[in-house]
């Protein structure tokens, strides 16, 4: 339960009303706190840092940081917005993740709430000579914590609403992803080459809600199967959708109360996340390059970056080693995503929206040839179908015979290496 545990701590940790919810609890307590400190405070302090010096510096903080807290949300959704339209609505939810973003939001509106207590504290009455000591000390760290936030939102905002900001940090994204399935490409489980390994006779883990399975935590879930002395194979993947009463994964062995008990080690959610999902990661990436290939968009230059990213992120995944071998025996088995799957998600919607533009083309059969020539054996195997698919596209849908012959000429320099 532990890594189900730390997964749904640090999806928690990336919404942005969670962050600034716990800014607003430390602000108040802060602003509370002064009080305990009353002995601590030499008798000269309190006549220099009194409530008169301390609640013009309050006010102003309070003002500025409301006016600098509405304008910098409005820029977040302006530019996720701008985001969206120019790649993939799908990119917006790796913005919102963002933790910069997220720190500097929540420092803006920590200090609105710091300011605004402080202030409401020190005209109840409640805070005594020594304390209006501390508050002036604190506030003073706050607004140095600001002007330090503020400038780094300054560096921020001249990237987030810009293209190249978006893929980078989707890049980033799958390469964390596509990493991780290297080194686990079974999420830890016994793998299988196929489901027709499954015995006969098995019985269902029901999905308990509809949506998307986000994450399977494989440890626990072998341990509880070794327990009661059965296996489980997984047939179905995090990225695949499952209904409400579907099957999950089959249990060789065991009651309906051992079934409905594995149900905990399954995360469900509406939406995808690229966390145990490289289909999903390199899909972002992917229908990016596609909207740029729009023709309400029409830039192959974007389509042709996206290529280019995906190749790196690609050529990574096929020189990572797994971190166990042999892989340690499981009671849990699945199959594991194979780079022909890896392929056809990252390439397929590129290899069809582009298949006019020869630019395009060129670049998706250079990205495949080299993939070919220095990844692994799977890639290896898996490249020639894709480049085959490439040239039918490139003979349907290319204008001209020249560039259906350059097509031709690269696939044979290809076939004779």
């Amino acid at each position: 339960m532990i890594s189900k545990t730390f997964f749904e701590l640090r999806r928690i940790s990336r919404i942005l009303w969670v962050r600034i919810a716990l800014i607003l609890i430390l602000s108040v307590i802060a602003a509370l706190s002064a009080e305990l400190f009353d002995p601590l405070i030499p008798e000269e302090l309190k006549d220099r840092f009194s409530a008169s010096a301390t609640l013009p510096i309050l006010t102003i903080l309070a003002n500025s940081m409301l006016a600098v807290t509405t304008f910098s949300v409005g820029v977040m959704v302006t530019s996720h917005r701008a985001i969206g339209d120019q790649t993939t609505p799908r990119i917006h939810r790796l913005l919102m993740e963002d933790t910069r973003t997220q720190s500097v939001l929540a420092t803006f509106i920590g200090a609105f709430t710091y300011a605004l207590s402080a202030i409401i504290l020190f005209r109840a009455g409640y805070y005594s000579p020594a304390a209006s000591v501390i508050v002036f000390a604190a506030t003073v760290l706050v607004v140095a914590i600001v002007v330090v936030s503020i400038l780094r939102w300054i560096d921020h905002l001249s990237a987030l609403s810009s293209l190249d900001h978006a893929l980078s940090v989707a890049e980033d994204r799958a390469s964390d992803t596509l990493k991780t399935h290297a080194e686990l490409p079974t999420l830890g489980a016994t793998p299988i080459v196929d489901l027709d390994e499954i015995p006969a006779g098995t019985k269902p883990i029901l999905a308990s809600t509809s949506g998307y399975i986000r994450w399977i935590d494989v440890k626990p879930l072998g341990e509880a199967a070794k327990d009661a002395d059965a296996k489980v194979f997984l047939t179905r993947l995090p990225g695949d959708t499952v209904l409400e009463g579907q099957a999950m994964a089959q249990v060789s062995q065991g009651d309906a109360d051992l079934c409905d008990s594995l149900t905990e080690h399954f995360a469900i959610s509406p939406n995808r996340s690229p966390e145990q999902d490289p289909r999903y990661a390199l899909h972002v990436l992917s229908e990016s390059g596609s909207k740029a290939l729009s023709p309400g968009i029409n830039d192959p230059g974007t389509a042709v970056e996206v290529i280019i990213r995906l190749e790196r992120r690609l050529w990574e995944w096929s020189h990572t080693s797994p971190a166990e071998e042999p892989v340690k025996r499981s009671a849990v088995y699945c199959c594991a995503l194979g780079a022909a799957e890896l392929l056809e998600t990252a390439f397929n919607s590129l290899m069809r929206d582009g298949a006019g533009q020869i630019e395009v083309l060129l670049r998706l059969q250079s990205a495949l040839m080299t993939l070919a020539e220095g990844g692994s054996d799977e890639m290896k195997e898996a490249v020639p179908d894709m480049l085959k698919r490439l040239e039918d596209h490139g003979d349907q849908a290319l204008p001209t015979e020249a560039d259906k012959d350059r097509l031709r000429q690269a696939r044979k320099r290809f076939s004779a290496a």
